[in-house]
């Protein structure tokens, strides 16, 4: 049987089809809050009871295979900081979840603003650049033509249309 320690105790677990499931009693356990309340509160979410299901194996070395409520691992974390309860164990460990949910997400919205300061000082670049060619002679006048040709090359298409000569591009 697969299990992991966490707080001196064993969270056992079942590989599925690639899936993990947890035994949701080890974890109680192992969190120290009511195994009972908590198979209720996972039957009742109209979510967690989709990621719910019963495995057979063995985790006794009696060679037994039982009947474990398990709970997929993508939704175990989740699960848990729902879980009410005294527990000192349980409120260490949703300190923990709450700091990885807040490094995780801080480090997308610091990512993401720096990303668009890079960006807003990047076009601010390509616009003085601009502004500088305008100034070389003769620039503006090459603009006016090369915009005369894309006006030109579209009535050339659009005036062709249908009749096959510009079908491939």
């Amino acid at each position: 049987m697969n299990y992991i320690e966490f707080n001196g105790k064993k969270i056992h677990f079942v590989r599925k089809n690639g899936t993990y499931w947890i035994i949701v009693k080890s974890v109680c356990e192992a969190l120290n809050v009511d195994y009972k309340s908590q198979h209720k509160t996972i039957r009742e979410d109209e979510i967690l009871v989709s990621a719910s299901c019963v495995q057979t194996t063995q985790i006794y070395s009696d060679d037994q295979k039982r009947e474990y409520f398990c709970i997929s691992e993508e939704y175990v974390y989740g699960w848990i900081l729902q879980i009410r309860s005294e527990s000192k164990v349980l409120r260490e460990y949703k300190k923990e979840c709450y700091h990885v949910l807040y490094n995780h997400f801080h480090g997308t919205f610091t990512k993401q603003s720096k990303l668009y300061r890079e960006t807003s000082k990047e076009k601010r670049k390509i616009v003085e650049f601009e502004n500088k060619l305008y100034e070389i002679p003769g620039y503006q006048e090459y603009m006016e033509s090369k915009m005369r040709i894309a006006r030109l090359w579209k009535q050339a298409k659009e005036a062709a249309s249908g009749n096959g000569l510009f079908d491939d591009e």
